[in-house]
């Protein structure tokens, strides 16, 4: 699962969870301000499955087909 503009990561948790350990939940944002908030979180729920990775959605810092599933919460207003 890959999160675009993951902020403070909850949806990244959530899905790691649900992915169970034998899959992978990608955080992606651009600000280093929310990636330390979302690794901070990630260290108090104890999720081992989980990555964040600074970027934009444009560039996204992952090869090609090496997620199944995209999500995003109020990052993209078409």
């Amino acid at each position: 699962v890959l999160d675009l503009g993951s902020g403070g990561g909850i949806d990244v948790l959530l899905s790691a969870r649900r992915v169970g350990p034998a899959g992978k939940a990608y955080g992606l944002d651009m600000t280093d301000e929310m990636l330390a908030l979302a690794r901070e979180n990630q260290r108090k729920a104890g999720v081992e499955n989980v990555e964040f990775l600074k970027g934009e959605m444009e560039n996204i810092p992952l090869p090609d087909n090496s997620v199944d599933v995209i999500i995003s919460n109020c990052v993209i207003n078409l």
